[in-house]
């Protein structure tokens, strides 16, 4: 079986933020999402053709995963974070 591929920034942020954490999702017929999510809330997301695509890719990273949204933590942790409010966060066009 040949090794499941990811895109270099889902891998960077897997191994370069802290306490990543993966849902994993259906996302359309024959895809599936996968969320990283840091403790801060910051997230990325990778899609894969099958669940266990998307499973092998998060135990490749060492990432813990979750079946959908089974854990309310993450939801919490993903709702809080917004990027425009930090002094070091993203910035609106003027």
């Amino acid at each position: 079986m040949r090794p499941v591929k990811v895109s270099s920034d889902f891998r960077d942020f897997a191994r370069l933020h802290q306490d990543v954490e993966a849902v994993i999702q259906r996302c359309g017929l024959n895809t599936w999402d996968c969320l990283l999510i840091d403790v801060e809330g910051a997230w990325t997301r990778g899609v894969f053709l099958t669940r266990e695509a998307a499973e092998e890719a998060c135990r490749n990273l060492e990432v813990r995963t979750h079946d959908g949204w089974d854990d309310p933590r993450l939801a919490r942790r993903m709702n809080r974070y917004d990027p425009w409010s930090r002094p070091d966060g993203l910035r609106r066009a003027l």
